[in-house]
């Protein structure tokens, strides 16, 4: 009995200390900031971000399927909860990637800008 009794105890010591572990593990890969990328029905596209701390200012880049850079802005580090609205109306047709860049931290949202098609319309009179 008394074995089964340590046999118990030293499994419950391990399985504590392997997610005691795991926890710690977690915590060093949590990100440092939450972002919200979505489209809205107008054309745009939307960016949250919320960052944890002010250590480090917020870049925003958005390329087209080229890799060119066809919009940039730097947010100072202050400002660890913004928004912003990006209008894709004026932009061509075609793949685009929106990275949001804080110290050595990347958030990536790839999206595709198409054409509307527009359908005719033939009547007789």
């Amino acid at each position: 009995m008394k074995t089964s009794i340590k046999t118990f105890a030293f499994a419950l010591a391990f399985i504590a200390s392997t997610f005691a572990a795991n926890a710690e593990d977690k915590e060093t890969k949590a990100s440092k900031f939450g972002t919200g990328i979505y489209p809205t029905k107008n054309g745009k596209i939307n960016v949250l971000v919320n960052k944890a701390d002010a250590a480090s200012s917020t870049i925003l880049l958005l390329r087209n399927e080229n890799g060119d850079v066809v919009y940039r802005e730097t947010v100072s580090k202050d400002n660890q909860k913004f928004g912003r609205s990006l209008n894709m109306d004026q932009m061509e047709a075609g793949q685009y990637k929106l990275d949001v860049i804080s110290g050595s931290e990347i958030q990536s949202k790839s999206f595709q800008v198409s054409e509307q098609k527009t359908e005719r319309v033939l009547t007789v009179k």
